[in-house]
């Protein structure tokens, strides 16, 4: 009985940190589901009824957020919690109003 406790319990996931995944370790997750934590430490934008949030920038270039259901407003500066999806984006370059923006990558989690 309490190996089968134990077995349960060990199968609930802990919020990953969104802050600080690492690239090679979003890779391994892309496309499943996950909880994460992150401080929402940019401006929040909002695009196609869904809020966007960002992560603290860290030395390795890559752009960590979230795509929230529905307007959240009040949410830069605080810890928050999403179950969703990972995706690991590998964005190409591309000329933006005539001003070319290097590729990037970008680790999301969008909210179920």
């Amino acid at each position: 009985m309490f190996a089968l406790a134990f077995l349960a319990l060990a199968a609930d996931p802990l919020p990953l940190s969104l802050d600080t995944i690492s690239v090679e370790r979003a890779r391994t997750l892309n496309g499943k589901p996950v909880i994460v934590t992150m401080f929402v430490a940019k401006p929040i934008d909002q695009l196609r009824g869904r809020t966007i949030v960002g992560a603290v920038d860290l030395p390795d270039g890559i752009e960590r957020g979230a795509h929230l259901n529905g307007h959240c407003y009040n949410l830069e500066g605080t810890r928050i919690t999403v179950t969703g999806t990972l995706w690991v984006i590998d964005h190409r370059a591309a000329f933006v109003d005539g001003v070319l923006v290097p590729a990037w990558t970008e680790i999301r989690v969008e909210e179920n």
